[in-house]
C-alpha cells in the first residue's frame, strides 16, 4: 500500500519499420485443432457428464505446461466440447489424487480465482491472435469472465484479463471421490463473431493451486501461457452458429435514501443494445446510474506525482479492452481515461446519456464512446467523445488510432490524436515471446498550456520464463494535456529497465525446496525537456523467492535521486523543501502459501526519504472458510515519518468481509479507516443474480471518500446512503 512509486524518425515510425523487418519470422509452430461434436439430445447442467449427448462429443486432454512442460501428473484433465444451434457446451473432468485439498476461496461472481482450483476457457472468436473471451469456473461453481485484450493489465493483479465484462453462460460443478467436474453452456448471443467462419482461436487450462500446477491444452511451454493468444490451439465446426434477435432491453429502478440530501429519491433508465451486424454491437444508456460500483481501496503513496484511480463503473467497463492502447504504459500515461467523465475535481457529475458502438471484424476492432454530461456548480453541460480504430495487419502486428474530444469542465476545446502499434511473437529464437510497440500523440485545443504537445515512445519486452526484460522510452510534451486522459508527469523524458533472472532449480539440486528464483534489476531516469536530472531511481532485488508448496519472500534496495522543483506536503503538517535529494531505503515483504485457507503475511519498508526517515510496517491476513462461503481479509499498517520540519504518522486499515450463499448470491462489505481524515468509511453490497440479465442490488455507504489516494487532493467524505435497485433484462 506503500510506494514511492519510480516507476531522427518518431518511435511509431521507426516501430513499423522495425514490425514490417520481422514479420518475416517463422510461423507459430504446429498447435492442436478440434472440432466441436453437434449436440443431439438435451443437457441438463448439474456437473455430471453421464448424459448420453456427452458419449459422442470430441474429447481433448490437458497436458503439463507449468512446472514440468510435457510431463506425467496424477490431475489428468478431459474436456469434451459440443455445441447446438445457440449455445457452445464444455464438459470438462478434473481428477485429482486427494480431493480434501482442493482449494476454494470464493463463490463470488468474478471473484478472485487465481488461488482456487479452477478451469478456464478462452474464446477467439475471431482468430485474430488479439482480442479473446474468457471463462472461468472454479471447484465451487463460481464463475468469473472477462476479456483479453494487447496491453491491457488489470489495475488489480497485473492479469491480462479484465473481468468487468459479463456474458450470458451458465455452469455447474460436481465434487466426487476423483476429483471434480464441470459442465458450462455458453449463449452465443452474448459473443461477437462472424458466423460464417468455422473456425475460432481456442485455448483450455487447468489450475492446481497447491501444486502450483497449470495445465493446458495448447501452448506446452515455460514461455507460454493460457491467456498469451500467439499460443492458441483452433476450434473448427463453429459456421452457423446464431446470435439471435440481436436486440437486449435492461431497464433499471432505483430508490436511494441519503441523509445529505434529507429525503428519498427514485428514478429509473435503461441500457439499450442492439446488433446491427454479428460484429457490430451498439449501446444506448439513459440517465445511467453507478450505484452498484464496488469502492475504491484507500492508497498510500508517498509520490508528489498523481495516481490514476481504477474503473469500477459498468458503462464503462463494457468494452473497455477496446480502448487499451500502447504496450506497458502503465500508469504513466492513459490516453483515454473514463474516469474523467461523471467526475470533475471530486465531485460527480450526472451522466444524462451515453452511447457506445463496439465492432470486430475479421481485421478492424472500432471502439465509439459518445457522452452528454449534465451542467453542474463545477462543470457546464458538456459532451465528451472518444474513438478507438485498430487494424490487425496479420496474426503478430497490430496497428491503431484514438481519438477524444471534449473537455469534462465544459470550459474550453480539447483534442487528442494518438496512434501506437504493436507486434508480438511467440517464436523469436524458436519459442520465446517478444514484443516491440511505439506510439505518438498530439494534443490541441484552446486550453493547453503553452510548449510542446506532443508525445511519443516505444517499448521492448523479452517476457520469458528464464529472462524477463523490458526496455521503455517515452517523451511526454509539457503540452501533452489529454482533458479526457491522464498523465503523470508532464514535460518530461522518461527511460526505464528491467531485467530479471528467473531460474529454477533442478530436482536434485540442495535448493530444489525453491520453486523459482527471482533477482532482478531496475532503473527509471527521468529528465525534464531541458535535460535536467528529476528521477534517477535503481532498485534491485537480491533475493526473491517462491517456494514448491508456495511461501513467497522477497527483498529489495532501492538507490533513489529525487529533484523536488516545489515544496511537497508528504503528509499533513510535514513539507518538505524544493531540492535536489539523495536517499536509500530497503524493503522486505512475505507471504504463506495463498492456497490455504489462512493466508498470512507482511510487508516492511526503511531507510531515508527526502531530507527524513521514514519506516512502515503492513501486516495482512485472510482465511476462507471451507467450500468459499465466508471469506474475510484485513491488511493494516502505520507509516512513521522523521523529517527537519517535523515528524508524521499515517495508519490505515482495510476489513473486506464476503458471505455467499449461492454463487447467484453474495454480500461483501469493505471496511476502511485512516487517521489523515480520521474516518470510518463502509460499503456494503449485496447482489442476487435472479437471471444472468436480471440483478437485484441493495447498497450501503457510509462516509465513503471520492478520493481514494490518501495523502493527494482533497478527501470529500460523503454521508449515509441506502440504495436499492433492480436490474430486469429482456432480451
Amino acid at each position: 500500500m506503500f510506494s514511492l512509486n519510480r516507476p531522427a524518425l518518431s518511435a511509431l515510425s521507426a516501430a513499423l519499420l522495425a514490425a514490417g523487418a520481422l514479420q518475416a519470422a517463422p510461423s507459430p509452430p504446429a498447435l492442436p485443432a478440434v472440432k466441436a461434436g453437434i449436440l443431439t439430445g438435451h443437457i441438463v447442467l448439474d456437473g455430471d457428464l453421464n448424459a448420453p449427448a456427452w458419449r459422442h462429443a470430441p474429447v481433448i486432454t490437458l497436458t503439463q505446461q507449468n512446472p514440468h512442460p510435457g510431463a506425467p501428473t496424477p490431475f489428468t484433465t478431459t474436456v469434451r466440447i459440443l455445441r447446438g444451434q445457440r449455445h457452445l457446451y464444455f464438459g470438462i473432468v478434473c481428477t485429482d489424487p486427494d480431493p480434501a485439498k482442493i482449494a476454494v476461496h470464493t463463490l463470488q461472481r468474478d471473484g478472485d480465482q487465481s488461488h482456487d482450483d479452477n478451469v478456464m476457457i478462452v474464446l477467439d472468436t475471431f482468430h485474430q491472435h488479439k482480442l479473446a473471451y474468457v471463462f472461468q469456473v472454479n471447484a465451487g461453481g463460481a464463475m468469473a469472465d472477462g476479456l483479453i485484450s494487447p496491453g491491457y493489465a488489470n489495475p488489480n493483479s497485473n492479469s491480462p484479463v479484465d473481468y468487468s465484462w459479463n456474458g450470458y453462460w451458465e455452469a455447474a460443478v460436481r465434487r466426487s471421490a476423483s476429483g471434480w467436474s464441470a459442465e458450462i453452456a455458453i449463449n452465443t448471443r452474448s459473443l461477437q463473431f462472424n458466423n460464417r467462419n468455422a473456425v475460432w482461436g481456442l485455448n483450455v487450462s487447468r489450475y492446481v493451486p497447491r501444486k502450483q500446477l497449470t495445465l493446458t491444452w495448447s501452448g506446452i511451454n515455460l514461455n507460454a501461457n493460457p491467456t498469451n493468444l500467439q499460443w492458441e490451439g483452433t476450434l473448427a465446426g463453429m459456421r452457423g452458429l446464431s446470435q439471435g434477435g440481436g436486440l437486449e432491453f435492461d431497464p433499471y429502478a432505483v430508490t436511494e435514501y441519503s441523509d445529505a440530501k434529507h429525503g428519498t429519491a427514485s428514478w429509473t433508465g435503461f441500457d439499450l443494445k442492439y446488433n446491427f451486424t454479428p460484429e457490430l454491437a451498439g449501446r444506448f444508456t439513459y440517465h445511467t446510474d453507478f450505484s452498484e460500483a464496488q469502492a475504491n481501496s484507500l492508497q498510500v503513496n508517498a509520490s508528489p506525482y498523481p495516481q490514476s484511480i481504477p474503473e469500477t463503473r459498468a458503462f464503462f467497463l463494457d468494452g473497455a479492452n477496446i480502448f487499451t492502447f500502447g504496450h506497458n504504459l502503465g500508469q504513466n500515461f492513459i490516453p483515454f481515461y473514463s474516469r474523467s467523465i461523471g467526475l470533475v475535481n471530486g465531485e460527480t457529475v450526472p451522466l444524462d446519456e451515453g452511447v457506445k458502438l463496439l465492432g470486430h471484424t475479421d481485421g478492424w476492432t472500432l471502439g465509439l464512446l459518445d457522452t452528454q454530461m449534465a451542467g453542474t456548480s463545477v462543470s457546464n453541460a458538456t459532451n465528451l467523445f472518444a474513438g478507438r480504430a485498430s487494424y490487425n495487419i496479420n496474426s503478430q502486428w497490430r496497428v491503431g488510432t484514438l481519438v477524444t474530444q471534449g473537455d469534462p469542465t465544459g470550459q474550453g476545446s480539447n483534442t487528442l490524436t494518438a496512434f501506437d502499434s504493436t507486434w508480438s511473437t511467440s517464436t523469436f529464437r524458436g519459442d520465446k515471446n517478444l514484443n516491440l510497440s511505439a506510439w505518438d500523440a498530439r494534443s490541441s485545443g484552446n486550453t493547453l498550456p503553452s510548449g510542446t504537445p506532443n508525445g511519443y515512445g516505444f517499448d521492448l519486452e523479452y517476457p520469458n520464463d528464464l529472462w524477463y526484460a523490458d526496455l521503455n522510452y517515452n517523451f511526454y510534451g509539457d503540452a501533452l494535456d489529454p482533458a479526457l486522459g491522464f498523465i503523470q508527469r508532464p514535460g518530461t523524458k522518461q527511460t526505464s529497465t528491467d531485467i530479471t533472472y528467473q531460474p529454477r532449480p533442478g530436482a536434485n539440486s540442495d535448493l530444489s525446496w525453491v520453486r523459482q528464483f527471482f533477482f532482478n534489476a531496475n532503473w527509471y531516469y527521468v529528465t525534464g525537456l531541458d535535460n535536467r536530472v528529476q528521477s534517477d531511481d535503481w532498485s534491485f532485488n537480491p533475493l526473491q523467492f517462491t517456494t514448491q508448496t508456495g511461501w513467497q519472500w522477497n527483498t529489495q534496495i532501492s538507490a533513489n535521486h529525487e529533484v523536488l522543483a516545489a515544496p511537497y506536503a508528504i503528509v499533513p503538517g510535514v513539507t518538505i523543501p524544493a531540492g535536489s535529494y539523495h536517499f536509500i531505503t530497503s524493503h522486505i515483504n512475505m507471504n504463506s502459501p495463498s492456497s490455504n485457507p489462512l493466508v498470512f503475511g507482511f510487508s516492511g519498508e526503511a531507510g531515508n526519504l527526502y531530507n527524513g526517515h521514514y519506516h512502515d510496517f503492513f501486516p495482512n491476513v485472510s482465511w476462507a472458510a471451507p467450500g468459499g462461503h465466508f471469506t474475510t481479509s484485513l491488511v493494516s499498517g502505520v507509516i512513521w515519518i522523521y523529517t527537519p520540519q517535523g515528524n508524521g504518522i499515517v495508519r490505515v486499515s482495510e476489513l473486506n468481509l464476503g458471505y455467499s450463499f449461492t454463487p447467484n448470491l453474495t454480500l461483501s462489505t469493505l471496511t476502511q479507516y485512516n487517521n489523515i481524515s480520521r474516518n470510518v468509511s463502509e460499503n456494503a453490497i449485496l447482489q442476487w443474480i435472479i437471471q444472468p440479465n436480471r440483478i437485484f442490488y441493495l447498497v450501503w455507504n457510509h462516509g465513503l471518500t471520492l478520493n481514494p489516494n490518501l495523502l493527494q487532493g482533497q478527501q470529500i467524505i460523503t454521508g449515509n446512503t441506502v440504495i436499492a435497485k433492480l436490474v430486469w433484462g429482456m432480451y
